[in-house]
Formats: structure tokens, sequence, C-alpha cells
């Protein structure tokens, strides 16, 4: 957790997340924010999203677009599965996938290797919608 002060902006925007139902850009996040009533800016935001991020309680990712997103996620390793209609993510882990990449970095002497999955598609409601 962060040592970081929480502020009232970086709680709304924490609700925010929590009530999105899968990835949301900061300015998704804003929009949810600002149409509750209450007055922030866009750059306070991008902060406690960067506090957030740094302090391990949000995951971030580029989308397909390019556009940072960012979810609430838990805590042990997982990889996501993203559609890129709703946004809606489900979190995953592939059986034997850890073992693979430790083996297959080992064989190349690499060491502290590091990955993130993150797979596009359409989920069953929008497929069903289209």
């Amino acid at each position: 957790m962060s040592t970081k002060r929480s502020t009232w902006q970086k709680v709304a925007v924490r609700q925010a997340l929590e009530e999105s139902n899968g990835f949301a850009s900061a300015q998704e996040i804003f929009q949810m924010i600002i149409s509750t009533g209450l007055k922030l800016g866009l750059t306070t935001v991008y902060r406690a999203l960067t506090e957030l991020v740094e302090s391990g309680d949000v995951d971030a990712l580029a989308s397909e677009d390019g556009e940072t997103k960012y979810r609430f996620c838990s805590n042990d390793h997982h990889h996501h599965l993203i559609c890129r209609q709703c946004g809606e993510t489900v979190e995953f882990d592939l059986a034997g996938f850890e073992a693979a990449t430790s083996e297959l970095a080992a064989k190349h002497g690499f060491t502290s290797v590091t990955h993130s999955i993150e797979l596009f598609g359409i989920c069953e409601k929008c497929g069903v919608a289209s």
C-alpha cells in the first residue's frame, strides 16, 4: 500500500474504478467523477492514477489504440481478456505458462524476466448484440 496520504480526490478516483466493469481511461474516470457533481481537474485524476499504479493498487495497460487504461486488480499475478467493445475484463491464469517462461528465459541466459498478457476480443454479450 502507498504511504502517501489519501485525499478525497484519490478516493473519488478509486470509487470510479471500482464502479467500472473493466479497464477505463483517465478521461472516462474523469467523466464518471464529474457526473456525480464533484469538482476536480483531469490533471488531478492523472496524478491520483499514477499514485495508485505506483502503490500497486491499480493495473495500467496500453489498449490497442495506445491509450492507457486503468483497473483495480487482484494482487496475484494474472493476465487479462478484454472486450474491445464494452471493456469487460476477465482475469485468467495460464497453467504451466509461468514455468515455461522461466525455463525459456534461463535457456537464453535471461534473469529477472517479467511479462504481461492482455488478450483483446469481443465478449459474449457484445457478440450477441452485433
